[in-house]
């Protein structure tokens, strides 16, 4: 495999080698899309080269070349080390996940992000989006930061707005539209995203897409296997008396 940075060369094993994970990246499907990452010499903790921005892809490589790599938390506290697994999905696809039960404080979704999201969305900034759109494309990007259910959970009105996906800001103001307005521009090849609310205000995860239900009814759900406090109900809701 050929790392990126200064470590950029080819490894014929990666058996013995530890790396640690200080930051992370977390895609619209809830699972880690990109880390920052450096090598470490597991008997005396020396740092070996400078932490790198890698993919996911790299570091399902160099676990399954018999790499280890840890999850670094900023509690300080003298635990154990948690150690990131490879999973793979019925499709072929993978991921990373960090083994173990759950740990309060230290689960992937505590790890520091790549992207600083010290400004909060009160601010006008709501995270990092995946741009998957060519260049030059009149496809837009929608955000949706609240949403209104049924009695059996599924979405029926939202609150959303565009957004600016290079600035990560408001390009509109939000506004509150029933579930087809979403259906329609997703069918229309818009993106959109539900925004989950965080300590660094309210950050894009996931992405929905469009699904029919029978007699012809249509809503949203969000793409991809189920992610913990990352579902349609983590979301915020709406208000009975906002107003279209």
């Amino acid at each position: 495999m050929t790392y990126q940075g200064e470590r950029a060369r080819p490894m014929s094993t990666e058996s013995g080698r530890h790396f640690e994970v200080s930051k992370v990246r977390i895609g619209p499907d809830g699972h880690v899309s990109d880390v920052l990452w450096g090598e470490v010499n597991a008997a005396s903790d020396l740092k070996v080269g400078k932490r790198v921005v890698a993919t996911v892809a790299e570091v399902v490589d160099a676990i399954h070349d018999g790499a280890q790599v840890a999850a670094v938390f900023t509690t300080g506290d003298p635990l154990p080390q948690r150690m990131f697994l490879v999973v793979e999905e019925n499709d072929g696809s993978e991921h990373i996940t960090i083994g173990g039960a759950p740990s309060a404080g230290r689960n992937a979704s505590d790890l520091e992000r790549l992207v600083d999201h010290a400004e909060s969305a009160s601010n006008g900034h709501i995270g990092e989006y995946r741009n998957d759109q060519p260049k030059n494309s009149r496809m837009q990007t929608f955000a949706v930061s609240k949403v209104q259910l049924d009695a059996d959970g599924r979405i029926t009105d939202v609150l959303w707005g565009r957004v600016d996906t290079i600035k990560n800001t408001w390009a509109t103001q939000q506004a509150v539209a029933p579930v087809a307005a979403v259906v329609d521009a997703l069918r229309n090849g818009d993106q959109v995203f539900a925004l989950f609310p965080s300590v660094h205000g309210h950050l894009p995860e996931r992405r929905f897409v469009v699904a029919d239900y029978d007699g012809g009814r249509n809503t949203i759900v969000l793409d991809g296997p189920t992610a913990s406090e990352r579902e349609v109900h983590d979301m915020d809701r709406l208000d009975k008396d906002e107003p279209y």
